[in-house]
């Protein structure tokens, strides 16, 4: 699930290549300048860029934008540290590009019953500097994020855990505190990151640092880190499981400090693939012949930009205040000028990209339900809810990440589309390190009724999202929803490995959210990536983010 500040808003997209008529997007999206849409869209049922069927000395990959804060896989869950760690670390569980789990260093995993996920591990396995993987290490790096002192950032995806025990000389068990058949999803994502622990405890304080050794059992270790501009990453010859060996001698990252410095990089061939490309960018990579940007279909990612409520006693106290600003926003005409057509509107936090993988027939349970909550800008219906509500003329105050890109954007659409209803909707615009407080001090959300993310959960699933930020104890619940619906459904949803009966709770719990609003939705990113002539073999997917992807990359 995704953690804390999801990825706060990159300096990449410092200078947004479209502008929107704020005229139009308050209103009918036919009166606003659309920014042509990407051309080069794939089938969205397309998973990958292609198939490797060569070596390849070196690649360089945008890193994101920054560089890691730590080499730790448990220590920061953002887009740098899981694009690129999982190449490194291995989790117990594969994941596969449609997000589906597989064997790894555990070659078999089972749960009888509610409360028991019994894991066998390949013999076969063993870590970089070739001592095997045995369960004392697999306990030892789940524990990990139990261990306050760790500080894990999946911290709270251990919450159903009660015990992790050796359970036989190739097995480990985890016994839950109560019914889950999801807890085994966090086994294919850096929550369940395997390290070496003679080789974590040597290292102390010093584990995960710029010059600190770390010792996984992934296709690629860590070669050199300056901490700052560039980490470069050598395939292990050695690696255990020939079948997904890198196909890559070595894997560098670099991070762009600007949006120039990156379409140059990418353009110009000094880097050779990117994720999560951003909007300021898309012109100039769909103008290059040296390259290919793939953009995804609809639920492409499961990612998604709301409006987060950050207190229920403001200016958004009333539901019915939140829905009519939520009535009132032009979703289409946002996705298409602001994002440039590369995302969609969306009308459920947990939209397509949290169940487009599902078999098809619990797929047509959770589209049904999504179709219900779609609707079209009405400013009227709208206007006439806010006075209904005696809220007419309240303040209602919005914070976002002042960068420069689509959220300073955004924020504009939303105050004159909240102003256009009848509210006195004022937009804040902080610096990165301010903004980011915003998900971790109550105190620095006390200023503000709400704030813009963009937010991303590393595997699909709609009750995990909806536990993550509509529970009383979700990670993401920021404003103190508490509703004894929702936090039942969600249980019922985890608790039953029947697909069918976990949608049908997941979208009752959906329903009711979506009357309260805590968030707002407002558009899901397809998925951008760019891969130069040379390269292929990268996922279309936002499974990068949770598996050893650069082993897969290679020649064409």
């Amino acid at each position: 699930m995704n953690r804390i500040p999801a990825r706060l808003a990159a300096p990449l997209a410092a200078t947004a290549a479209v502008s929107l008529a704020l005229s139009g997007c308050s209103g009918k999206s036919s009166g606003a300048k659309h920014a042509p849409a990407p051309s080069a869209n794939i089938d969205a049922n397309q998973l990958t860029t292609g198939t490797a069927t060569g070596p390849l000395d070196s690649v360089t990959w945008s890193g994101d934008y920054r560089a890691p804060y730590s080499l730790d896989p448990l220590k920061t869950a953002d887009y740098p540290e899981e694009t690129i760690l999982g190449n490194v670390c291995e989790p117990l569980l594969r994941t596969n590009p449609d997000y589906s789990l597989a064997p790894g260093l555990a070659k078999a995993w089972s749960q009888s019953d509610p409360t028991h996920i019994v894991f066998d591990l390949n013999p076969a396995a063993h870590f970089s500097d070739g001592k095997p993987v045995t369960p004392e290490d697999v306990v030892f790096s789940l524990k990990r994020n139990t261990d306050p002192n760790v500080a894990s950032n999946y911290a709270d995806s251990y919450n159903p855990v009660a015990d992790i025990a050796a359970t036989g000389a190739s097995q480990v068990t985890i016994t839950l505190s109560r019914p889950n058949y999801l807890f085994v999803r966090n086994m294919g994502i850096l929550a369940g990151a395997i390290v070496e622990k003679a080789n974590t405890v040597a290292a102390g304080s010093d584990f995960g640092s710029a010059t600190g050794k770390l010792v996984c059992s992934g296709p690629f270790t860590v070669d050199s880190f300056d901490g700052t501009n560039t980490l470069v990453l050598k395939k292990d010859p050695n690696y255990w499981d020939t079948k997904h060996a890198a196909k890559v001698g070595k894997l560098t990252f670099s991070f762009p400090q600007d949006p120039q410095s990156f379409v140059n990089g990418l353009t110009q061939g000094t880097m050779q693939g990117a994720f999560d490309v951003p909007v300021s960018a898309l012109s100039a990579l769909q103008k290059a012949t040296d390259g290919k940007l793939y953009v995804g279909g609809e639920g492409s990612t499961t990612q998604n930009v709301d409006l987060i409520v950050s207190k229920l006693d403001g200016g958004l106290k009333d539901p019915a205040v939140r829905q009519a600003l939520s009535l009132a926003i032009d979703r289409a005409g946002i996705a298409k000028s602001i994002y440039a057509g590369a995302a969609d509107p969306l009308y459920a936090v947990a939209g397509p990209g949290f169940f487009t993988s599902q078999p098809d027939q619990v797929k047509a349970v959770y589209q049904a339900a999504y179709d219900k909550l779609k609707v079209t800008p009405d400013l009227k219906k709208a206007a006439d809810m806010v006075d209904q509500a005696g809220a007419k003329g309240k303040t209602v105050k919005i914070a976002y990440a002042a960068d420069g890109g689509p959220f300073a954007q955004l924020a504009q659409v939303l105050q004159q589309t909240g102003n256009a209803i009848g509210l006195d909707l004022k937009i804040v615009g902080l610096p990165m390190q301010q903004y980011g407080s915003l998900f971790t001090d109550p105190k620095a959300r006390a200023d503000y009724d709400g704030f813009l993310t963009l937010n991303y959960m590393e595997f699909p699933d709609v009750s995990t999202m909806y536990t993550s930020y509509a529970t009383k104890d979700g990670v993401q619940n920021f404003n103190g929803y508490d509703n004894a619906t929702v936090q039942a459904l969600v249980d019922k949803a985890a608790g039953t490995d029947d697909l069918a009966k976990r949608a049908d709770f997941a979208t009752q719990a959906q329903a009711q959210v979506m009357q309260d609003l805590p968030w707002i939705p407002i558009v899901a990113p397809r998925a951008l990536v760019w891969q130069g002539k040379q390269v292929t073999g990268a996922p279309l997917t936002f499974s990068y983010m949770s598996y050893a992807w650069g082993a897969a990359v290679g020649a064409p």
